[in-house]
Protein backbone atom coordinates (compact mmCIF):
# COMPACT_ATOMS: atom_id res chain seq x y z
CA UNK A 1 0.00 0.00 0.00
CA UNK A 2 2.85 2.39 0.83
CA UNK A 3 6.64 2.45 2.15
CA UNK A 4 6.85 1.32 5.48
CA UNK A 5 5.62 3.76 8.46
CA UNK A 6 5.65 6.17 5.60
CA UNK A 7 2.97 8.39 3.96
CA UNK A 8 3.51 11.02 1.65
CA UNK A 9 0.96 14.12 0.81
CA UNK A 10 0.02 12.90 -2.64
CA UNK A 11 -1.03 9.75 -2.11
CA UNK A 12 -3.24 11.06 1.00
CA UNK A 13 -4.63 13.49 -1.36
CA UNK A 14 -5.70 10.68 -3.52
CA UNK A 15 -6.95 8.92 -0.43
CA UNK A 16 -9.09 11.72 0.65
CA UNK A 17 -10.64 12.74 -2.69
CA UNK A 18 -11.58 9.40 -3.43
CA UNK A 19 -12.84 7.46 -0.33
CA UNK A 20 -15.31 7.49 1.97
CA UNK A 21 -14.29 8.87 5.36
CA UNK A 22 -13.62 7.86 8.50
CA UNK A 23 -11.96 8.61 11.72
CA UNK A 24 -11.41 7.25 15.38
CA UNK A 25 -10.33 9.60 17.71
CA UNK A 26 -9.46 8.25 21.25
CA UNK A 27 -8.45 9.56 24.11
CA UNK A 28 -5.16 10.65 23.19
CA UNK A 29 -6.91 13.46 20.72
CA UNK A 30 -8.20 15.70 24.15
CA UNK A 31 -5.26 14.77 25.34
CA UNK A 32 -4.50 18.50 25.98
CA UNK A 33 -7.13 18.38 28.93
CA UNK A 34 -7.95 14.92 29.81
CA UNK A 35 -5.55 12.41 31.34
CA UNK A 36 -4.75 9.02 29.38
CA UNK A 37 -6.58 5.76 31.03
CA UNK A 38 -3.38 3.62 31.29
CA UNK A 39 -4.37 0.51 32.75
CA UNK A 40 -8.05 1.72 33.77
CA UNK A 41 -9.53 -0.88 31.62
CA UNK A 42 -6.70 -3.80 32.84
CA UNK A 43 -7.66 -2.90 36.35
CA UNK A 44 -12.06 -2.89 36.19
CA UNK A 45 -11.60 -6.32 33.77
CA UNK A 46 -9.57 -7.95 36.96
CA UNK A 47 -12.12 -6.65 39.42
CA UNK A 48 -14.87 -8.09 37.62
CA UNK A 49 -13.79 -11.63 37.24
CA UNK A 50 -12.82 -11.49 40.47
CA UNK A 51 -14.32 -14.34 42.35
CA UNK A 52 -11.47 -14.93 45.48
CA UNK A 53 -11.30 -11.82 47.31
CA UNK A 54 -14.00 -10.33 49.46
CA UNK A 55 -16.73 -8.82 48.06
CA UNK A 56 -16.11 -5.65 50.22
CA UNK A 57 -12.70 -4.87 49.13
CA UNK A 58 -12.93 -5.56 45.45
CA UNK A 59 -16.04 -2.95 45.43
CA UNK A 60 -13.56 -0.17 47.55
CA UNK A 61 -10.94 -1.29 44.88
CA UNK A 62 -13.50 -0.78 42.28
CA UNK A 63 -14.88 2.89 43.35
CA UNK A 64 -11.15 3.74 43.95
CA UNK A 65 -10.56 3.42 40.25
CA UNK A 66 -14.05 5.07 39.12
CA UNK A 67 -12.75 8.10 41.10
CA UNK A 68 -9.69 8.28 39.34
CA UNK A 69 -11.54 7.76 36.15
CA UNK A 70 -13.83 10.76 36.96
CA UNK A 71 -11.27 13.04 38.33
CA UNK A 72 -8.81 12.55 35.20
CA UNK A 73 -11.65 11.82 32.28
CA UNK A 74 -15.15 13.43 33.26
CA UNK A 75 -14.79 15.95 35.74
CA UNK A 76 -12.71 18.03 33.45
CA UNK A 77 -15.79 18.10 30.75
CA UNK A 78 -17.19 20.99 32.90
CA UNK A 79 -14.29 23.00 31.24
CA UNK A 80 -15.26 22.31 28.05
CA UNK A 81 -18.32 23.26 28.68
CA UNK A 82 -17.62 26.39 29.83
CA UNK A 83 -14.82 26.89 27.22
CA UNK A 84 -12.33 28.23 30.07
CA UNK A 85 -8.64 28.77 29.62
CA UNK A 86 -7.86 24.73 30.81
CA UNK A 87 -10.14 23.43 27.78
CA UNK A 88 -8.06 26.19 25.40
CA UNK A 89 -5.74 23.92 23.95
CA UNK A 90 -7.43 20.67 23.04
CA UNK A 91 -10.78 23.09 21.30
CA UNK A 92 -7.80 24.82 19.50
CA UNK A 93 -6.97 21.25 17.97
CA UNK A 94 -10.40 20.59 17.35
CA UNK A 95 -11.25 23.51 15.44
CA UNK A 96 -8.13 23.18 13.33
CA UNK A 97 -9.01 19.50 12.61
CA UNK A 98 -12.91 20.34 12.00
CA UNK A 99 -11.91 22.94 10.23
CA UNK A 100 -9.59 21.87 7.91
CA UNK A 101 -12.00 18.22 7.47
CA UNK A 102 -14.71 20.62 6.80
CA UNK A 103 -12.82 22.23 4.00
CA UNK A 104 -11.62 19.16 1.84
CA UNK A 105 -14.91 17.96 2.06
CA UNK A 106 -16.02 21.20 0.12
CA UNK A 107 -13.31 21.17 -2.29
CA UNK A 108 -13.55 17.59 -3.00
CA UNK A 109 -13.34 16.68 -6.57
CA UNK A 110 -15.88 13.25 -6.71
CA UNK A 111 -19.18 13.96 -7.66
CA UNK A 112 -20.36 10.28 -6.44
CA UNK A 113 -19.11 10.49 -3.08
CA UNK A 114 -21.51 11.95 -0.42
CA UNK A 115 -19.92 15.04 1.30
CA UNK A 116 -19.69 13.10 4.54
CA UNK A 117 -17.98 12.35 7.52
CA UNK A 118 -17.98 9.59 9.73
CA UNK A 119 -16.29 10.34 13.84
CA UNK A 120 -16.40 7.76 15.64
CA UNK A 121 -15.25 8.14 19.16
CA UNK A 122 -14.69 6.35 22.21
CA UNK A 123 -14.74 9.84 24.39
CA UNK A 124 -17.13 10.81 26.62
CA UNK A 125 -16.21 14.36 25.96
CA UNK A 126 -17.59 17.02 24.78
CA UNK A 127 -15.00 18.79 22.97
CA UNK A 128 -16.02 18.01 19.25
CA UNK A 129 -19.21 19.03 19.65
CA UNK A 130 -18.59 22.56 21.23
CA UNK A 131 -16.00 22.99 18.75
CA UNK A 132 -18.30 22.30 15.77
CA UNK A 133 -20.91 24.45 17.36
CA UNK A 134 -18.14 27.36 17.34
CA UNK A 135 -17.17 26.87 13.87
CA UNK A 136 -21.04 26.33 12.87
CA UNK A 137 -20.73 23.15 11.09
CA UNK A 138 -22.87 20.65 10.38
CA UNK A 139 -22.78 18.09 13.58
CA UNK A 140 -25.37 15.10 13.24
CA UNK A 141 -25.08 13.83 16.74
CA UNK A 142 -27.85 11.26 16.13
CA UNK A 143 -30.58 13.51 18.23
CA UNK A 144 -34.01 14.78 16.92
CA UNK A 145 -36.19 16.91 18.32
CA UNK A 146 -35.42 20.33 19.98
CA UNK A 147 -37.86 20.05 23.18
CA UNK A 148 -36.36 17.16 24.38
CA UNK A 149 -33.67 15.73 22.05
CA UNK A 150 -34.34 11.96 21.92
CA UNK A 151 -31.20 9.71 20.36
CA UNK A 152 -31.67 7.29 17.86
CA UNK A 153 -29.03 5.54 15.48
CA UNK A 154 -31.75 5.39 12.47
CA UNK A 155 -30.73 9.90 12.44
CA UNK A 156 -27.59 8.84 10.97
CA UNK A 157 -26.58 8.99 7.21
CA UNK A 158 -28.83 11.94 5.90
CA UNK A 159 -27.58 13.87 3.33
CA UNK A 160 -28.63 17.40 4.07
CA UNK A 161 -28.80 20.11 1.08
CA UNK A 162 -29.34 23.91 0.71
CA UNK A 163 -31.04 25.42 -1.86
CA UNK A 164 -30.02 28.82 -2.90
CA UNK A 165 -32.58 31.84 -2.59
CA UNK A 166 -31.64 33.75 -5.70
CA UNK A 167 -31.18 30.90 -8.23
CA UNK A 168 -32.92 27.91 -6.95
CA UNK A 169 -29.75 26.08 -6.97
CA UNK A 170 -29.06 22.80 -4.78
CA UNK A 171 -25.95 21.90 -3.17
CA UNK A 172 -25.08 19.26 -0.54
CA UNK A 173 -24.27 21.00 2.36
CA UNK A 174 -20.49 19.30 4.27
CA UNK A 175 -21.84 17.19 7.45
CA UNK A 176 -19.89 15.34 10.26
CA UNK A 177 -21.71 12.50 11.69
CA UNK A 178 -20.78 12.33 15.38
CA UNK A 179 -20.71 8.45 16.45
CA UNK A 180 -20.25 8.31 20.18
CA UNK A 181 -19.42 4.21 20.77
CA UNK A 182 -18.88 4.87 24.64
CA UNK A 183 -21.46 7.26 24.96
CA UNK A 184 -21.74 11.02 26.42
CA UNK A 185 -21.37 13.01 29.56
CA UNK A 186 -24.04 15.23 27.76
CA UNK A 187 -26.24 11.79 27.73
CA UNK A 188 -28.74 10.84 30.37
CA UNK A 189 -31.32 8.28 30.52
CA UNK A 190 -35.32 8.96 30.75
CA UNK A 191 -38.08 6.66 31.15
CA UNK A 192 -40.91 7.76 28.35
CA UNK A 193 -44.58 6.32 28.42
CA UNK A 194 -46.46 4.98 31.33
CA UNK A 195 -47.31 1.22 32.50
CA UNK A 196 -46.14 -1.34 30.44
CA UNK A 197 -45.67 0.42 27.30
CA UNK A 198 -42.67 2.39 29.44
CA UNK A 199 -39.38 2.24 27.82
CA UNK A 200 -35.97 3.66 29.11
CA UNK A 201 -34.30 6.29 25.92
CA UNK A 202 -31.11 8.58 25.64
CA UNK A 203 -32.03 12.04 26.05
CA UNK A 204 -29.19 15.17 25.62
CA UNK A 205 -28.30 16.91 28.80
CA UNK A 206 -25.61 19.59 28.34
CA UNK A 207 -26.05 20.55 31.69
CA UNK A 208 -23.11 19.74 34.06
CA UNK A 209 -24.96 19.62 37.38
CA UNK A 210 -25.05 15.75 37.36
CA UNK A 211 -20.97 16.18 37.55
CA UNK A 212 -21.39 18.28 40.65
CA UNK A 213 -23.58 15.88 42.43
CA UNK A 214 -20.79 13.18 41.87
CA UNK A 215 -18.19 15.44 42.76
CA UNK A 216 -19.86 16.25 45.90
CA UNK A 217 -19.96 12.31 46.37
CA UNK A 218 -16.88 11.77 45.79
CA UNK A 219 -15.64 14.69 48.50
CA UNK A 220 -17.68 12.79 50.82
CA UNK A 221 -16.33 9.11 50.09
CA UNK A 222 -12.62 10.83 49.80
CA UNK A 223 -11.83 9.07 52.94
CA UNK A 224 -13.01 5.64 52.37
CA UNK A 225 -11.24 4.97 48.83
CA UNK A 226 -7.74 4.02 48.06
CA UNK A 227 -5.12 6.25 46.51
CA UNK A 228 -4.81 5.76 42.38
CA UNK A 229 -2.51 6.58 39.90
CA UNK A 230 -1.27 5.41 36.95
CA UNK A 231 1.47 3.66 38.77
CA UNK A 232 -0.91 2.10 41.09
CA UNK A 233 -0.12 -2.19 42.15
CA UNK A 234 -3.96 -3.20 41.89
CA UNK A 235 -2.94 -6.25 43.53
CA UNK A 236 -1.48 -4.92 46.68
CA UNK A 237 -4.47 -3.33 47.14
CA UNK A 238 -7.08 -6.32 46.74
CA UNK A 239 -4.57 -8.20 49.26
CA UNK A 240 -3.32 -5.36 51.69
CA UNK A 241 -4.34 -5.65 55.58
CA UNK A 242 -6.32 -2.91 56.22
CA UNK A 243 -8.78 -0.75 54.35
CA UNK A 244 -9.34 3.59 54.81
CA UNK A 245 -10.98 4.19 58.20
CA UNK A 246 -15.14 5.09 57.11
CA UNK A 247 -18.06 4.14 56.67
CA UNK A 248 -18.88 2.14 53.59
CA UNK A 249 -22.11 3.81 52.74
CA UNK A 250 -20.36 7.23 51.18
CA UNK A 251 -18.96 4.86 48.48
CA UNK A 252 -22.16 3.40 47.61
CA UNK A 253 -23.86 7.12 47.88
CA UNK A 254 -20.78 7.57 45.36
CA UNK A 255 -21.14 4.79 42.96
CA UNK A 256 -25.00 5.38 43.13
CA UNK A 257 -24.27 9.08 41.75
CA UNK A 258 -21.76 7.90 38.89
CA UNK A 259 -23.74 5.05 37.54
CA UNK A 260 -26.30 7.71 36.73
CA UNK A 261 -23.73 8.75 33.89
CA UNK A 262 -25.28 7.43 30.37
CA UNK A 263 -21.60 5.90 29.38
CA UNK A 264 -19.69 2.80 28.38
CA UNK A 265 -16.97 2.03 31.66
CA UNK A 266 -13.46 0.93 30.70
CA UNK A 267 -13.94 -2.45 31.25
CA UNK A 268 -12.99 -5.58 28.65
CA UNK A 269 -16.13 -7.31 29.41
CA UNK A 270 -18.28 -4.50 28.82
CA UNK A 271 -19.60 -5.58 25.73
CA UNK A 272 -21.65 -8.17 27.71
CA UNK A 273 -23.49 -5.48 29.68
CA UNK A 274 -23.37 -3.30 26.21
CA UNK A 275 -25.30 -5.60 23.85
CA UNK A 276 -28.32 -5.65 26.34
CA UNK A 277 -28.27 -1.54 25.38
CA UNK A 278 -29.59 -1.54 21.74
CA UNK A 279 -28.45 1.82 21.17
CA UNK A 280 -24.71 1.04 22.09
CA UNK A 281 -24.91 -2.12 19.86
CA UNK A 282 -26.29 -0.54 17.08
CA UNK A 283 -23.60 1.98 17.19
CA UNK A 284 -21.41 -0.95 16.61
CA UNK A 285 -22.95 -1.96 14.33
CA UNK A 286 -22.61 0.91 12.10
CA UNK A 287 -19.04 1.32 12.93
CA UNK A 288 -18.45 -2.41 11.39
CA UNK A 289 -20.95 -1.59 8.13
CA UNK A 290 -18.59 1.52 7.67
CA UNK A 291 -15.26 -0.64 7.14
CA UNK A 292 -17.48 -2.90 5.12
CA UNK A 293 -18.14 -0.22 2.69
CA UNK A 294 -16.47 -0.20 -0.32
CA UNK A 295 -13.66 2.33 -1.15
CA UNK A 296 -13.17 3.05 2.32
CA UNK A 297 -10.75 4.73 4.56
CA UNK A 298 -10.09 4.47 8.34
CA UNK A 299 -7.77 7.31 10.33
CA UNK A 300 -6.83 5.85 14.26
CA UNK A 301 -5.97 8.96 15.97
CA UNK A 302 -5.18 9.03 19.43
CA UNK A 303 -6.52 5.22 19.82
CA UNK A 304 -4.09 2.83 21.28
CA UNK A 305 -6.52 -0.27 20.03
CA UNK A 306 -6.70 -1.97 23.21
CA UNK A 307 -10.12 -1.84 23.25
CA UNK A 308 -10.43 -5.54 22.17
CA UNK A 309 -14.00 -5.51 20.72
CA UNK A 310 -13.53 -2.11 18.49
CA UNK A 311 -9.65 -3.59 17.36
CA UNK A 312 -11.43 -7.24 16.35
CA UNK A 313 -13.88 -5.30 14.36
CA UNK A 314 -10.93 -3.35 12.38
CA UNK A 315 -9.09 -6.62 11.88
CA UNK A 316 -11.78 -8.23 10.73
CA UNK A 317 -13.12 -5.30 8.35
CA UNK A 318 -9.19 -5.27 6.80
CA UNK A 319 -9.17 -9.01 5.96
CA UNK A 320 -12.50 -9.12 4.49
CA UNK A 321 -12.79 -5.51 2.88
CA UNK A 322 -9.77 -5.30 0.04
CA UNK A 323 -11.19 -2.07 -0.82
CA UNK A 324 -10.75 -0.64 2.70
CA UNK A 325 -7.50 1.36 3.72
CA UNK A 326 -6.39 1.79 7.99
CA UNK A 327 -4.29 4.56 8.61
CA UNK A 328 -2.95 4.49 12.66
CA UNK A 329 -1.00 7.36 13.74
CA UNK A 330 0.92 6.39 17.01
CA UNK A 331 1.43 9.09 19.34
CA UNK A 332 5.16 8.68 19.53
CA UNK A 333 8.39 6.34 17.54
CA UNK A 334 8.60 4.06 19.83
CA UNK A 335 4.30 3.08 19.70
CA UNK A 336 4.75 2.51 16.27
CA UNK A 337 5.57 -1.82 16.47
CA UNK A 338 2.92 -2.07 19.47
CA UNK A 339 0.38 -0.88 17.65
CA UNK A 340 1.62 -2.85 14.65
CA UNK A 341 1.53 -5.61 16.53
CA UNK A 342 -2.39 -5.12 17.80
CA UNK A 343 -4.16 -4.29 14.83
CA UNK A 344 -2.02 -7.41 13.33
CA UNK A 345 -0.61 -4.80 10.73
CA UNK A 346 2.14 -7.26 9.13
CA UNK A 347 0.06 -10.16 8.73
CA UNK A 348 -2.80 -8.40 7.09
CA UNK A 349 -3.50 -10.13 3.48
CA UNK A 350 -4.67 -7.55 1.81
CA UNK A 351 -1.66 -5.35 3.02
CA UNK A 352 -4.17 -2.62 4.02
CA UNK A 353 -3.63 -1.32 7.44
CA UNK A 354 -0.86 1.32 7.90
CA UNK A 355 1.22 2.60 11.09
CA UNK A 356 2.54 5.91 10.70
CA UNK A 357 4.76 7.65 13.36
CA UNK A 358 7.32 10.58 13.93
CA UNK A 359 10.60 10.66 13.13
CA UNK A 360 12.83 9.37 15.75
CA UNK A 361 14.38 12.53 17.60
CA UNK A 362 18.25 12.60 18.45
CA UNK A 363 16.91 14.84 21.09
CA UNK A 364 14.15 13.51 23.44
CA UNK A 365 13.23 16.93 24.32
CA UNK A 366 12.54 17.65 20.51
CA UNK A 367 10.91 14.83 19.83
CA UNK A 368 7.57 15.48 17.84
CA UNK A 369 4.29 13.74 18.53
CA UNK A 370 1.88 12.66 16.75
CA UNK A 371 -1.24 14.80 18.50
CA UNK A 372 -4.31 15.48 16.88
CA UNK A 373 -3.25 19.04 16.36
CA UNK A 374 0.09 18.04 14.75
CA UNK A 375 -1.52 15.52 12.00
CA UNK A 376 -3.67 18.04 11.37
CA UNK A 377 -0.96 20.53 10.84
CA UNK A 378 1.50 17.97 8.98
CA UNK A 379 -0.85 15.60 6.98
CA UNK A 380 -4.20 17.25 6.30
CA UNK A 381 -3.17 20.73 5.78
CA UNK A 382 -1.26 20.31 2.89
CA UNK A 383 -4.23 18.99 1.30
CA UNK A 384 -6.14 22.62 1.32
CA UNK A 385 -5.95 24.39 -2.24
CA UNK A 386 -3.48 26.83 -2.32
CA UNK A 387 -4.56 30.60 -2.54
CA UNK A 388 -3.99 31.82 -6.00
CA UNK A 389 -0.65 33.04 -6.94
CA UNK A 390 -0.16 36.86 -7.13
CA UNK A 391 0.89 37.86 -10.51
CA UNK A 392 4.35 39.12 -10.89
CA UNK A 393 3.73 42.46 -12.51
CA UNK A 394 0.57 44.70 -12.64
CA UNK A 395 0.14 46.68 -16.31
CA UNK A 396 -1.46 49.73 -15.72
CA UNK A 397 -3.45 50.98 -18.86
CA UNK A 398 -4.61 54.14 -18.74
CA UNK A 399 -6.73 56.11 -21.71
CA UNK A 400 -6.32 59.78 -21.71
CA UNK A 401 -9.58 61.81 -22.29
CA UNK A 402 -7.46 63.86 -25.14
CA UNK A 403 -6.49 60.74 -27.14
CA UNK A 404 -10.34 60.28 -26.70
CA UNK A 405 -11.87 63.52 -28.10
CA UNK A 406 -9.25 63.37 -30.71
CA UNK A 407 -10.75 59.82 -31.69
CA UNK A 408 -14.25 61.14 -31.97
CA UNK A 409 -12.90 63.94 -34.65
CA UNK A 410 -11.84 61.60 -36.85
CA UNK A 411 -14.99 60.05 -36.61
Amino acid sequence: MHGANRLTVEELRDIVQDAHLNFLLGAGASADLLKPLGAVEEWLTQLSRDETTARSRVDRVRASVYAYFFEGVIAPNRSIVAEDSDAAAVLQSYRKFLRTVNTLLVRRRSSILDKQVNLFTTNVDVAVEVAAEELQLELNDGFSGRYLPLFSTSNFGTVKSRRSLQYDNLSEVPAFNLLKLHGSTSWTTRALGSGGESKSLITFDPDTERLDIIEGELSNAIEALYEIDSDTDIDALLTATSDPDDEDDTLAYFMAAYEELAIVNPNKDKFSVTVLNQNYYDLLRLFSNSLEKENSVLFIIGFSCRDEHIRELIIRAARSNPTLQIIAFAYLPGEVQALKDRLDADLASNGNILVVGPPEADDEAKQDKYSLRRITEIFFEPLLPKPPRRPDSIVDVRLKLAQSLDLDDDE
